[in-house]
């Protein structure tokens, strides 16, 4: 039986190598960043930042801070169940499969196996990049910097995306009991919030239908008490059900993190950046700009029909996140997120009225 730290070294030598289909958030390579520092080096330093050290640096070491008490072995467990708990939502490319990106992070690595650079706190070369311990300024253009939610929208689009038959195909080689829903999370808020109900509704309806179509097979069909149907007509009775739930889904990410973006700018504007430790001009650049190119992407002609009206019922938030967007380029951040809350306000009833009954239509038509 293998020890706590030998998977913890397996894991991290992993991670070295792990290339997700969906890039991940900002917060979740913090997340592994300060779990893995944590378990490696103890408790960050306490001495104030350094009047030179970078966005990224300052971000980090915040990061590590955070996992202050925290032992190192329970580090180590940690660490490793955050890495499963991405390599599920952000998924794995085929080895085949190369970008920008990888070769971006394929540089890094074979600088850092240089040795060139030195041992500082911002920097260890056992750190996996999708930790990420080298994130610096050249970096920053090249990560996805949004919330899990939004980063996984494409991989949802991908799923809606599957064929019946493709999906009768998987429904016969899954067991009942390792669907493709009961492996899901809440990507928006964390599970013990209350909060997060909606989400975990969704999730929770979907798993029983899914469930209910793996468990077909035990009772339809030749050999069992109903003989005359086949399990297959079921199964493909209830695939556009999974379909509506995906959208859902997609719907209730943006949805959240559209109202989650107001409240944490309108916290912002009235208590200050330094209370909240969220910049307005940070706001912009990892929840709204994103929110508005994810309905673009849903809006495309690839896209299933349940994936398009989700995009279609959306548009509102496009415009609004584009609008607040010139609104800032002509006046300011200050003017244009003045706007963007007070839009929030005046167009609340559609969020918790409109929207609610738009996907209480979808499920029934379904």
């Amino acid at each position: 039986m293998s020890t706590p730290a030998a998977t913890f070294r397996a894991k991290t030598n992993f991670m070295k190598t792990w290339r997700p289909q969906s890039p991940p958030s900002n917060r979740d390579r913090l997340e592994l960043y300060a779990l893995h520092k944590q378990a490696v080096s103890g408790d960050a330093p306490i001495k104030n930042d350094s009047p030179d050290a970078s966005v990224a640096d300052k971000a980090k070491l915040s990061a590590w801070r955070s996992k202050r008490g925290l032992s190192q072995s329970d580090a180590m467990q940690q660490y490793v169940n955050e890495c499963d708990r991405q390599i599920r939502v952000y998924g794995t490319r085929d080895a085949g499969e190369t970008n920008g990106g990888a070769s971006m992070e394929a540089g890094n690595a074979s600088r850092e196996g240089a040795g060139s650079a030195p041992q500082t706190p911002f920097t260890n070369a056992a750190t996996p990049q999708n930790t990420p311990a080298n994130l610096n300024d050249e970096d920053d253009n090249n990560v996805l910097l949004c919330p899990r939610g939004l980063a996984a929208i494409p991989l949802l689009c991908a799923a809606a995306s599957e064929s019946r038959t493709a999906y009768l195909a998987r429904l016969q080689v899954t067991a009942p009991n390792n669907g493709w829903w009961a492996k899901q999370e809440p990507l928006c808020l964390e599970m013990n919030n209350p909060l997060s109900f909606p989400e975990k509704l969704i999730i929770g309806l979907a798993e029983q239908v899914e469930k209910v179509s793996l468990l077909v097979g035990n009772f339809l069909g030749d050999g069992h008490a109903v003989s005359t149907i086949s399990p297959r007509v079921v199964q493909a009775f209830l695939w556009p059900v999974h379909n509506i739930f995906l959208a859902l889904w997609i719907l209730w990410i943006l949805t959240c993190t559209y109202l989650g973006s107001v409240a944490i700018m309108s916290q912002t504007l009235l208590f200050g950046a330094k209370r909240t430790n969220t910049p307005l001009g940070r706001v912009f650049l990892e929840e709204i700009n994103p929110s508005a190119r994810a309905v673009e992407t849903l809006c495309e002609q690839h896209q299933t029909i349940g994936v398009r009206l989700t995009g279609l019922v959306l548009m509102p938030l496009m415009m609004l996140c584009d609008f607040s967007n010139s609104v800032v380029n002509q006046a300011g951040i200050l003017a244009g997120s003045l706007f963007f809350v007070l839009m929030g306000l005046l167009t609340w009833w559609y969020w918790i009225c409109v929207l609610p009954w738009l996907a209480m239509c979808g499920v029934s038509v379904a």
